[in-house]
């Protein structure tokens, strides 16, 4: 492979840095650990340049040669280091993929390589914290992530990419699982972000997590704390407010995704909205800070990431999707949207996921898709309207109803603009 002079030395510049660059840090932890590496600043540069070379030299053989060359002497230092008592095998790995993305930078992959070097270093200097983080993670945490590589790696790619039955019932499973994954895995980080910042947060905090993975476990959850505790009514309220709030991004993020087209579309109604949701949530937080002492709520939610619920949630899928086609079909816009609030009735995420596939599809006008999401968070509002009114104390029925009442006037005047714009 012929390579000009100036790409030459360009390339091999980058294969120079990103050794040296793993060498430092190896030659770092020995120096902290007190033992002699088994290679350091100088040898991960040879190891990455030998690698440029052995790619950048016509014929494949010598590339070959050279990582099998480089893995017997990983090999072989870690036979050694066995016997001196230390056994693993974290720098011989180092080693192997050091050499391999200096063949990486030969082939032109310079920036492919450099990010694969900045993670290779980012997991070799921080031992300590991965460490103690794998000592402290609940087994329900890793059964969780497990579970979600089952979803989206394994199930995934075995569903066949068509759609099955006819007409109106006609349903392409691979899509209907993909929206499973993206609701996974979207549930699955707020999950996560639940552990990082606590069970027990300030319950603006826990309004605003909680809304990434259930608004409505929120609602339930502070209406009630509300009433057990009326001297926390503000604060529960905010973080039902904010999880309100919140739910639009996740909204917003899952329309996108699907169809980026729907996600603009439907971006400025949402905007619009959460902005006078947001106004409300900061408002009654400065009452609740001004009247109320610093408190804070206890939140726990379940493992978003089990079979059931997901085989559950891709059977709503479909069937919102098949409802609302059939809906639209015999009863026109009227039966469409009607579909929709009934969809809005249980949760937002199955008919914002199921508009975003049929506006990409062409089925479904983008309007009638912006105006159905719209018209189910007006009835999912209404839920946890009568959710806090139901379970919550007198002061918190009172702000909720009132700041939600608000929202839901935002929301219809915001839907009327969509449909007559």
């Amino acid at each position: 492979m012929e390579i000009p002079n100036a790409q030459f030395f360009m390339n091999g510049g980058a294969a120079l840095l990103l050794g040296l660059s793993v060498g430092l840090e190896r030659e770092r932890s020995a120096h902290e650990e007190r033992h002699v590496p088994f290679a350091g600043i100088r040898t991960f540069p040879i190891a990455s340049l030998s690698g440029f070379l052995c790619a950048t030299l016509e014929g494949s053989a010598l590339l070959v040669a050279g990582l099998l060359a480089v893995a017997a002497l990983a090999v072989a230092s870690h036979l050694r280091a066995g016997k001196d008592g230390h056994p693993g095998v974290t720098s011989e790995a180092a080693f192997v993929l050091t050499f391999l993305l200096g063949a990486g930078c030969a082939r032109g992959l310079v920036l492919q390589s450099a990010s694969v070097a900045l993670v290779l270093t980012t997991l070799l200097a921080g031992r300590e914290q991965l460490r103690g983080f794998a000592k402290q993670l609940p087994e329900r945490d890793l059964a969780a992530a497990i579970k979600f590589g089952v979803i989206s790696l394994i199930i995934l790619p075995l569903i066949p990419d068509r759609p099955l039955g006819r007409g109106w019932w006609a349903v392409n499973l691979y899509t209907t699982w993909l929206m499973v994954v993206l609701m996974s895995g979207m549930g699955f980080a707020g999950y996560i972000l639940t552990r990082i910042v606590g069970a027990r947060a300030g319950t603006g905090l826990a309004g605003l997590v909680g809304g990434l993975v259930s608004s409505t476990a929120v609602t339930l959850t502070f209406s009630r704390r509300s009433r057990e505790t009326p001297e926390l009514s503000l604060p529960c309220t905010v973080a039902i407010l904010a999880a309100c709030t919140v739910l639009w991004g996740r909204v917003l993020i899952e329309a996108a995704v699907v169809n980026p087209e729907f996600g603009l579309a439907l971006a400025p109604p949402a905007v619009a909205i959460f902005t006078v949701s947001a106004l409300l949530a900061a408002f009654v937080y400065r009452r609740a800070a001004a009247t109320s002492p610093e408190q804070t709520g206890t939140v726990e939610y379940t493992n978003p990431v089990e079979l059931r619920p997901a085989i559950t949630f891709a059977f709503l899928f479909a069937g919102v999707t098949i409802l609302f086609r059939v809906a639209l079909a015999k009863w026109g816009s009227t039966g469409a949207y009607a579909a929709a609030f009934l969809s809005g009735l249980h949760e937002m995420d199955a008919i914002t996921l199921s508009m975003a596939s049929m506006t990409k599809a062409g089925t479904v006008p983008m309007h009638q898709g912006c105006a159905a999401v719209l018209l189910a968070a007006a009835s999912n509002t209404l839920v946890k309207l009568g959710i806090a009114a139901v379970l919550g104390s007198a002061l918190t029925r009172r702000s909720v109803a009132t700041a939600l009442g608000i929202v839901l006037a935002c929301t219809a005047g915001v839907m009327a603009f969509v449909l007559w714009a």
